[in-house]
């Protein structure tokens, strides 16, 4: 019998989430985001759902994956070439290059390449984007190329997932201001757009919104941060991931459970083991009180995560068996209780699971 860990795919909630992404963009392309393999959920599995929008990637080797699997449309490589050999593997492909520094364009241009461009401003994020002299530099270059079609100018904002935060609006008049002196309008095509919009900004910037936005997780049933729980309501998890009990024993009140001792039972306690660790990806610092539901109940980790195994304390549930079933996170407990329990996001944890967890679509 086959290890009973896999992670299930809901590729119709996939496509609902970009109804109701779409829904709330209005006007505005929904270019969806399936970098590190649709953020872990396998984008093979995502493929048929794909088709027909525009899709975002983080590299050259993503994109040519996504060809090989048959996907039809444009591909826009966020990050830009990362060398001219990235320009020349993308010669027959429709791929859009993100510029975010003078030497890729150079490279565009040396290697004739044919095709659209987006620039990428640095409006305060300061991770990456041209400034505003190089970005100037940049269109007087493209104004003067007929091989390279700007079509986009974009940017990215550093805190869109905090109510609280200055930053977004800064930027944001930041970018405005940038565009519009007029050194810079001169240049600017008659028929560019414009993209700042994430998943956060999406959905809770909505003013922000204008001819691109780029949702990533929220694609996916994720909450991009917890102040907007209600938004992101609307979404449907498309992973859940779920295995079975493979193990039950008594432990002894004062008896210890896993690697290093570090649980301890405080009473005589029922503890099953699952099959799934950090060679999973599960994460190995995830703490005891960590939440998973067994048949529908809600339980605490105890003891350290294992490459293979974890160990519960389902002390209590009489109904507990061996092959009872185990959800780790998914449509009944969000991802974000269970990255929110370890200290993290639900982007590390659905982008951490390992090859070795089977993605079955459904």
């Amino acid at each position: 019998m086959a290890r009973p860990l896999v992670a299930r795919i809901d590729c119709s909630a996939f496509a609902s989430n970009i109804r109701a992404l779409q829904a709330r963009a209005k006007q505005s392309e929904v270019l969806l985001v399936v970098k590190a393999n649709a953020y872990g959920h396998d984008v093979a599995c995502l493929l048929s759902e794909i088709q027909g929008h525009r899709i975002a990637v983080a590299s050259i080797e993503e994109a040519i994956d996504l060809y090989n699997l048959g996907f039809e449309g444009e591909a826009v490589l966020l990050e830009g070439p990362f060398s001219r050999d990235c320009i020349r593997a993308s010669v027959g492909r429709s791929v859009v290059f993100v510029v975010h520094n003078v030497q890729q364009l150079q490279w565009l241009i040396d290697e004739k390449h044919h095709g659209k461009v987006w620039l990428k401003l640095d409006s305060g994020m300061h991770r990456l984007g041209l400034n505003a002299s190089d970005f100037e530099a940049c269109l007087a270059t493209l104004h003067g190329n007929s091989d390279l079609e700007l079509e986009v100018v974009m940017s990215h904002f550093s805190s869109a997932d905090d109510s609280n935060s200055k930053t977004v609006g800064v930027q944001a008049q930041s970018f405005d201001d940038t565009i519009k002196s007029s050194s810079i309008a001169a240049y600017l095509p008659s028929d560019i757009k414009y993209s700042l919009c994430n998943s956060a900004a999406l959905l809770f910037h909505s003013k922000l919104q204008n001819d691109v936005v780029r949702p990533g997780i929220a694609l996916y049933g994720g909450s991009p941060a917890p102040e907007i729980a209600s938004v992101v309501a609307e979404l449907d998890p498309v992973m859940s991931l779920e295995s079975q009990v493979i193990a039950l024993r008594e432990v002894p009140a004062g008896d210890t459970v896993g690697y290093g001792d570090i649980w301890t039972a405080v009473r005589p306690s029922h503890i099953a083991t699952v099959a799934i660790g950090y060679g999973d990806g599960y994460p190995r610092h995830a703490p005891a009180g960590t939440p998973v539901l067994v048949d529908g109940q809600l339980v605490p980790l105890v003891g350290r995560v294992s490459m293979d195994m974890i160990t519960l304390d389902v002390t209590g549930l009489d109904s507990v068996r061996v092959g009872s079933h185990v959800e780790l996170w998914g449509k009944n407990l969000s991802v974000e209780k269970v990255a929110a329990s370890i200290g993290t996001i639900s982007y590390e944890l659905t982008t951490g699971l390992t090859a070795r967890v089977p993605r079955v679509a459904i």
